[in-house]
């Protein structure tokens, strides 16, 4: 059943409905898990170069999930030896957590495939397209960060 009377609107929200489930942060298949990957990207962008690690909470509001989620995230990764978490220095309620050499490797894994899949894009669109893309692409979340963040939850 149609969510919109109107086929354009019924077009993107069936695009949106497929983008939403491209797996291009694991484009071979053979690379970290998707949400591996995202939490690889903050913990490598977000870390100071002394090593300490970045607070879990910090790796959940990059990541938009809740602390508990994450949480159960890094578990996972630390069992597999991609992250090690320790106690903050001078906060010891705070955990803070840093890639292993492992986590390095998989984050060098993730970053290559994503890389291999946007150059793959770049190539079949060409850079017109591409850059046209990445354009619009910024001008709908700039749209949805607008018109979400009103009090009526909606475009006017």
């Amino acid at each position: 059943m149609p969510i919109s009377d109107n086929p354009i609107s019924q077009q993107l929200f069936e695009a949106f409905m497929r983008v939403r489930k491209l797996n291009w942060l694991n484009w071979h298949g053979t690379g970290p898990r998707p949400s591996d990957a995202r939490a690889l990207f903050c913990i490598k962008k977000d870390s100071p170069g002394d090593g300490s690690g970045i607070p879990v909470s910090a790796i959940s509001t990059q990541l938009r999930v809740s602390t508990p989620t994450v949480t159960q995230l890094i578990n996972e990764m630390e069992e597999r030896g991609l992250v090690e978490r320790h106690i903050d220095q001078e906060d010891r309620r705070v955990s803070r957590v840093r890639l292993t050499s492992h986590g390095e490797e998989a984050y060098i894994q993730a970053r290559q495939a994503v890389s291999d899949a946007f150059d793959g894009l770049i190539d079949y669109l060409g850079p017109e397209q591409s850059t046209t893309l990445a354009h619009l692409l910024g001008q709908v979340l700039a749209y949805y960060h607008e018109h979400q963040s009103l009090p009526t939850g909606g475009a006017h």
